[in-house]
C-alpha cells in the first residue's frame, strides 16, 4: 500500500523541519558558547596555542618535559673568619629558551669525618643558557671545620619561557679586572657595563678566583642596586683572609634575573 502525503501534511512537515533547524542554529550560535570555556594556561588541558598541557606556545610556562636538567658543576665553602664560612655553588642551565623565577635550595656542610655541621636554605632564580652562582654568606660553624659542602634543590623546577626579546644579551660585560695584595689583604676590582637596552636593577655580581689547577680558592659577592642602559659601575671585593695561592683566573658573574627586567611582563 502506498501512502501519499497531502499538501497540508507536507506543509506541516516543512514547518516542523524549519523549526528544528532554527532551534539547532540557536543552540549552536547562542547556547553552546555559553557553556564553552575559553582556553587558558591554567585549565589542565592542552588547548588553544599550547604545545603541552598549560605550557609552551602562548603560555609563560615552559614544558618541563622539553627542559634539559640543571647541572651543579661544583660546590665549595670558604672560611671568612674563624667560625664563619661562605658557601657557593655554580649551576649550569643549558636551556636557551627557559629559566626559573624562583626555586628553593639548601647547602649542607660536613667535617672530615663526614659529620654534618651546618645547613643554609634559601631561594634563587636561574639564568637562561648561563651559569648561576648561588652564594650563601656567613654560615656559622662554631669551632668545627667544614671540609665538604653539598648543594641541592629542594623542589621541582618550575620552568618559564624566556622572554623572546630579552633572553640574550642582558648579561653586563666585565672589564678592568685587577687583583691586588693576594697574600696579605686581597682586593679585587672590576668594571661592569650594561650594554643591553634594559635598565637593570637589584642584582648580585659574584666573583670567583681560581688557582693554576683551576680550583676555586676564593669567592665573594656584591650588589648593584641600579645600572641603566649604557652605564658602568666599578665593583670592589675584599677578603680578610690571605690567599695561599696566586689567583690566575677570575670569573665575574653578574646575576641578572631576566624576569625582573623593566619591560618584561609575564603572560
Amino acid at each position: 500500500m502506498i501512502y501519499m502525503f497531502s499538501w497540508a501534511a507536507k506543509r506541516k512537515l516543512l514547518v516542523i523541519l524549519s523549526l528544528i533547524i532554527i532551534a539547532l542554529l540557536f543552540i549552536i550560535l547562542f547556547v553552546k558558547p555559553q557553556f564553552e570555556v575559553e582556553a587558558t594556561c591554567f585549565d589542565g588541558i592542552q588547548n588553544g596555542k599550547e604545545s603541552g598541557i598549560d605550557c609552551g606556545g602562548s603560555c609563560s610556562r615552559f614544558c618541563s618535559i622539553s627542559a634539559l636538567p640543571l647541572i651543579t658543576t661544583w660546590t665549595r665553602a670558604f672560611e671568612v673568619i674563624p667560625g664563619r664560612y661562605n658557601a657557593i655553588a655554580i649551576v649550569e642551565n643549558q636551556n636557551t629558551d627557559a629559566a626559573i623565577y624562583a626555586i628553593s635550595y639548601e647547602f649542607k656542610l660536613y667535617d672530615d669525618n663526614n659529620v654534618f655541621i651546618a645547613r643554609r636554605t634559601g631561594k634563587t632564580y636561574i639564568l637562561p643558557n648561563n651559569q648561576t652562582a648561588i652564594f650563601a654568606p656567613a654560615i656559622l660553624v662554631g669551632d668545627r671545620v667544614p671540609t665538604r659542602a653539598d648543594f641541592s634543590f629542594t623542589e621541582t623546577p618550575l620552568w618559564l619561557q624566556t622572554p623572546k626579546d630579552a633572553g640574550q644579551g642582558i648579561t653586563p660585560s666585565v672589564s678592568n679586572i685587577l687583583v691586588e695584595d693576594p697574600f696579605t689583604k686581597p682586593t679585587l676590582t672590576a668594571t661592569i657595563r650594561n650594554n643591553s637596552r634594559f635598565n637593570l636593577t637589584n642584582f648580585d655580581v659574584v666573583a670567583v678566583l681560581y688557582d693554576t689547577d683551576n680550583n676555586a680558592i676564593g669567592a665573594s659577592t656584591t650588589f648593584i642596586e641600579s645600572l641603566k642602559e649604557g652605564e658602568t659601575y666599578d665593583v670592589f671585593y675584599t677578603w680578610q683572609k690571605p690567599f695561599t695561592e696566586e689567583p690566575v683566573r677570575i670569573e665575574i658573574l653578574p646575576q641578572v634575573n631576566v624576569f625582573d627586567l623593566n619591560d618584561y611582563r609575564s603572560s
